[in-house]
């Protein structure tokens, strides 16, 4: 071949070669492939849910020609009919997403929609229990509450397979603050999923006449629970959350609706109460509780509170009683182990509860040497044992003054008859009857701890224990 045939054959090869790449670039179709990037519409940075799985793929009618999405930002999906603003979360039912905060965002774009229907769509009807759709119908269509601008989701607890957390509604006029918890299953460490929607146990607990509709009325929406509140079928979670609220809140009855009288004392329920006082504890404001262990009968839970610098927490153990959840078990040491650090001045002892040796829990108050004088911590005390008996007067407690072991047996006896007085007089001043309080006064005869060392010398620390007042809620 010579040069020139040569030059010509390949010139007719290339030219080929252009003009089948020209036609195909008019004529050709894209091909979709299974493992390619998926796109999503109207999501910002960060709230993607996690794409679709291997080998599942879009359907045709989101596509336009050339198989690009013809979703537009503020278009309407015709599979999921909820009006999107550009850069909301896409309003999927079922999706998957990569952290709770995109889940919580697409949720609240879906009850920022006012439209219950339209939120049990998003969510799959079985998501929302038959007994509490009228609450949550409530707050979603309530023309007098929006989601907080400031913070409208908050993270409640975390557990190994579970997060819960709540979107926050505020008041526009005449009602209260609201939330309604949404239950995220973690599918994977980026993989979270809505599965089940709940109320608060006050908003729960409201009960309507069957048939009538949820109200928007302000009235109705600020109407305060009654206990104790109806939980047959409100979970353990949610009774942790709403016995840790009335703790911190002094809400004596509520807390003691909430437990076993079985298993968990007056006492010891008011004795929690008076050391979260003590200590200006408030429930934290992210993820208040932990749940460490969760069955069909049992479930525990760490209650995590935060005082002025310091934090700690409680222990609650729930369990059925009646197939109704409540708690059984309630353990506070590291909060009264944060409060010893900070005991008030003198030799004075603390701890707001200790164990009667006949059975049982007793309150306790304590004094400095030689004083039957209340000191302002024990004020304090008093003030929450007094809101207990303003809530019945039917409701008796019982005072047992007590000494150490200085002094002669007559004047430790007086001693103590004047410390159980103190406490007469100081709760009959906030507003107590005197015929709800008993007095007993016991000298140095029951000390709590040695008052003197195995080696006959002085012990400080154990007489500190014995001047007391102990208080028994006889109801």
């Amino acid at each position: 071949m010579t040069k020139h045939t040569a030059f010509i054959f390949f010139g007719i090869i290339l030219a080929g070669l252009v003009g089948s790449l020209i036609w195909f670039n008019m004529n050709g179709k894209v091909v979709e492939t299974t493992d390619g990037p998926q796109q999503f519409a109207n999501i910002s940075d960060g709230d993607a849910p996690v794409p679709d799985s291997p080998g599942e793929k879009r359907s045709p009618a989101s596509k336009g020609k050339g198989g690009k999405s013809a979703a537009k930002p503020g278009a309407t999906d015709p599979a999921n009919p909820v009006a999107k603003s550009s850069g909301a979360p896409a309003l999927v039912a079922g999706k998957v997403y990569a952290s709770p905060e995109a889940a919580m965002k697409a949720l609240g774009s879906a009850a920022g929609q006012k439209d219950f229907d339209t939120f049990v769509k998003f969510v799959g009807k079985d998501a929302v229990a038959e007994q509490i759709r009228s609450g949550v119908k409530t707050i979603i269509e309530s023309p007098q509450l929006k989601l907080s601008a400031e913070k409208p989701m908050s993270e409640i607890s975390k557990s190994a397979n579970t997060v819960r957390w709540a979107l926050n509604f505020v008041p526009e006029a005449g009602a209260e603050a609201k939330q309604i918890y949404a239950d995220l299953e973690v599918k994977s460490k980026d993989a979270f999923a809505i599965s089940q929607i709940s109320l608060p146990l006050e908003m729960a607990a409201i009960e309507r006449p069957e048939g009538k509709p949820a109200s928007n009325d302000p009235a109705a929406l600020s109407k305060p629970a009654s206990y104790p509140p109806s939980v047959e079928r409100v979970d353990a979670l949610t009774i942790a959350h709403a016995f840790s609220k009335a703790v911190v809140g002094r809400n004596f009855k509520a807390a003691r609706a909430l437990s076993d009288p079985a298993t968990v004392t007056d006492e010891r329920v008011a004795a929690l109460m008076i050391a979260i006082e003590e200590g200006k504890f408030q429930l934290k404001d992210e993820r208040p509780l932990v749940v460490t262990l969760s069955r069909d009968d049992i479930t525990w839970v760490l209650t995590r509170v935060q005082g002025e610098g310091s934090g700690s927490e409680f222990a609650l153990e729930l369990g059925r009683v009646e197939d109704k959840w409540a708690v059984n078990g309630l353990t506070f040491s590291k909060v009264l182990a944060a409060l010893s650090d900070q005991a008030g001045g003198g030799n004075v002892a603390y701890s707001p509860i200790v164990e009667d040796p006949m059975g049982g829990d007793s309150l306790v108050l304590y004094f400095e040497f030689d004083q039957s004088g209340l000191s302002p911590r024990g004020n304090r005390q008093l003030a929450i044992i007094a809101d207990i008996l303003g809530q019945g007067a039917d409701r008796v407690i019982r005072i047992n003054g007590h000494a150490d072991s200085m002094g002669t047996d007559d004047y430790n006896a007086t001693l103590s008859d004047k410390r159980a007085a103190a406490i007469r007089r100081g709760l009959i001043s906030m507003g107590v009857s005197p015929r709800q309080i008993v007095t007993e006064a016991f000298g140095e005869t029951k000390p709590r701890r040695p008052n003197f060392n195995p080696d006959g010398s002085d012990n400080p620390t154990g007489r500190s224990q014995n001047r007391r007042a102990e208080v028994y809620l006889d109801f």
